[in-house]
């Protein structure tokens, strides 16, 4: 980064992260729950509407239903790199939380308040993590930049999209992609999930998606003759569809190696000491994979391993009949949220479950010459593929460069891991630009503590950001956009 503009900002720092804790605040406290086909994400557009006509930073909101607004800033380069734009993205929509009686479902604070708890340091709110406080980081720093005649040498632009919380989400990146692709035509694009130091073994390293998972909504569904609730009944549908739930909750689905997980197991091998970086990479091999995963990764650490090795098939729910308590239904079925890894397609995933339940379950049957249904039916209801950049490429590789060295100077030297995540968002949608294909990745930076199970604050009860970390994202994600925007005073 350039020297003069190195030192201006640190005289600034003190103002920035005052500014970012106040605008996360500000939009926690806006309701933007994705309520499916409703939405309010235009309320918080309006908010950073007008950060930026006070700033004087050009932007555009698109809302192509009322309700589920998505606002675009640019701040236009001198074109001296001769590189595409840099595009900061944050979802402006959350998951539900109470808004009333939130104490008896178990939250400290309001999840709409934005309180910052005096005990532990940290804001409190529905989208703290999840992730309105990228949006806060990159709202100030557009600001920031505008305000003080910062000469960039390629486009800065923040996306503040709607609609990310649901697997069908049409009204937010999607629609963009779709109708006003130019808006967010970029070389780079930072998305979540990643930037956040976690302890891995107890090694402190910082978490950075390269890809992600694909999803898929299955429903099987088993049948019978019903009847009386009172009588002894030989086939019952829900009790089938009980053991198929226990079956898929007791086994893992087949191993599946893939350049995504290759990437990510080995970068995290890299950062452990010997003897554990050696038996770390053996989580690959066919042959001790699961003997290591069961005996020698602690548990906190399994649920988010081994969802990067196999494909998925978690049991949500399971119904079946009219409701009455006295009569054994006709039909059941179980629902089954999938997620499968890049280079699978969705069918490996059916064919994945179909192992373990048992294939034979599925297929049509002949007693004394006449046709069977099968004991089982499946029907997929909707999937999105997998996504994975590609780890040769030039800019994704310049890009880590530089990330790795600013996050190494503010962590004494904390190594930086390229992971597959087992969760979708956005930076699908963004793969799919018709004119440019972006480099996506998970860098919206805060520091935990290292006992943190951050991935427990996604969605979840109390989600929250430690103050300090925020300020230590912040401080971390300027030096990185101003190191690949070659920024410098005017």
């Amino acid at each position: 980064m350039d020297a003069k503009l190195k030192e201006f900002l640190v005289s600034k720092w003190s103002e920035i992260e005052e500014e970012t804790v106040s605008l996360l605040q500000k939009l926690i406290q806006i309701d933007t729950q994705n309520l499916q086909e409703e939405g309010t994400e235009t309320d918080a557009v309006r908010l950073l509407e007008s950060y930026f006509n006070e700033a004087g930073v050009d932007y555009e909101v698109v809302e192509p239903k009322p309700g589920r607004g998505n606002i675009v800033a640019r701040i236009r380069g001198d074109g001296s790199s001769g590189k595409g734009a840099l595009m900061l993205s944050s979802h402006l929509d959350t998951v539900k939380a109470p808004k009333e009686n939130w104490e008896a479902e178990g939250w400290k604070h309001s999840p709409y308040g934005g309180i910052i708890d005096e005990e532990d340091g940290c804001l409190y709110g529905r989208g703290a993590i999840d992730m309105k406080h990228m949006a806060a980081m990159s709202v100030v720093l557009l600001c920031f930049v505008n305000k003080h005649d910062i000469v960039l040498s390629r486009d800065l632009i923040f996306a503040g999209v709607a609609d990310e919380e649901r697997t069908d989400s049409k009204w937010g990146a999607k629609y963009l992609v779709e109708n006003r692709p130019e808006l967010i035509e970029a070389d780079i694009i930072f998305n979540e999930v990643g930037g956040f130091t976690m302890s891995l073994q107890g090694t402190q390293v910082l978490v950075m998606q390269i890809a992600e998972k694909g999803s898929m909504q299955v429903k099987i569904t088993a049948r019978g003759p019903g009847g009386h609730g009172s009588l002894y009944h030989k086939t019952n549908p829900i009790a089938t569809m009980g053991q198929v739930a226990h079956v898929l909750q007791a086994n893992r689905l087949r191993l599946r190696i893939n350049q995504a997980n290759v990437a990510t197991i080995n970068s995290m091998a890299a950062c452990l000491p010997f003897p554990k970086s050696y038996f770390f990479r053996y989580l690959l091999s066919p042959t001790f994979s699961d003997y290591l995963v069961d005996n020698m990764i602690p548990p906190l650490l399994q649920a988010s391993l081994v969802p990067l090795l196999h494909n998925t098939a978690n049991p949500t729910s399971i119904r079946g009949g009219g409701g009455q308590h006295n009569q054994i239904p006709t039909s059941a079925w179980l629902m089954i949220d999938s997620r499968y890894l890049p280079e699978c397609s969705h069918q490996d995933a059916v064919d994945d479950i179909k192992a373990v339940i048992g294939p034979q379950r599925f297929e049509e049957t002949v007693v004394n010459g006449e046709k069977q249904e099968p004991e089982l039916m499946l029907e997929v209801l909707a999937y999105r593929d997998a996504q994975c950049l590609d780890v040769n490429d030039h800019v994704y590789k310049d890009t880590l460069a530089v990330i790795s060295k600013v996050v190494g100077d503010y962590t004494d030297g904390a190594p930086v891991c390229p992971t597959l995540i087992p969760g979708g968002t956005d930076s699908y949608q963004y793969s799919k630009h018709p004119t440019l294909t972006p480099i996506c990745l998970g860098f919206t930076p805060v520091k935990f503590k290292l006992d943190t199970k951050f991935s427990d604050l996604f969605h979840g009860t109390n989600e929250r950001v430690p103050i300090d970390g925020l300020k230590w994202g912040v401080k971390v994600l300027a030096e990185v956009v101003h190191t690949l925007c070659e920024s410098k005073l005017s």
